[in-house]
């Protein structure tokens, strides 16, 4: 696990996770919500009013974030372009999924066979998608990519940890426990 922190090194009061798709956001930020007893947030419940198929407006979505950051305490996740430099100005740490690219492509196609199963609608198109997304996410010119989190956090100055497998989320989280 790389790590760089800098100003109060355990400070999880605000924390700021990134990844691509199924870099294991959610999974982390529910886990660090249950030990922290911090209430996390989902850009995508921000965006979507239907998930995946009803957005909100941009004056919506803006006031529903605003709300968050306005609060002592909270755990983000997710990549919305408009809101990572925001958040991670007002991180304490800002924690980095750099999963493995085959691990990611895994993960993607078991999540599209569950949803398929479940008969949640997940289209091929929408399955390629993701595809795309995670080869993109290491672009150096990438909008939301990899490269730019790190060049937000290196301006910004917080906190970071970059994650790069199970092994060091376990690590992680056991030491917060």
């Amino acid at each position: 696990m790389s790590k760089k922190l800098k100003k109060k090194d355990n400070n999880l009061d605000r924390v700021y996770i990134l990844g691509t798709v199924g870099s294991g956001k959610t999974f982390l930020s529910k886990k660090l919500s249950n030990l922290l007893k911090i209430k996390h947030y989902d850009l995508d419940d921000l965006f979507w009013e239907k998930k995946h198929s009803k957005m909100r407006s941009e004056k919506e979505r803006r006031k529903l974030f605003d709300k968050i950051y306005k609060k002592r305490k909270w755990i983000i996740e997710g990549v919305y372009a408009s809101w990572i430099d925001e958040g991670i100005k007002r991180a304490d740490t800002v924690i980095i999924l750099d999963i493995n690219v085959r691990k990611l492509l895994w993960r993607i196609t078991r999540r599209s066979i569950i949803r398929k199963k479940s008969k949640e609608n997940q289209s091929l198109n929408s399955y390629f998608g993701l595809i795309k997304s995670v080869l993109r996410y290491k672009n150096k010119n990438h909008l939301t990519g990899y490269y730019k989190h790190k060049e937000m956090i290196k301006k910004h100055k917080v906190n970071f940890i970059i994650i790069k497998n199970e092994k060091q989320i376990n690590d992680f989280l056991k030491k917060i426990k």
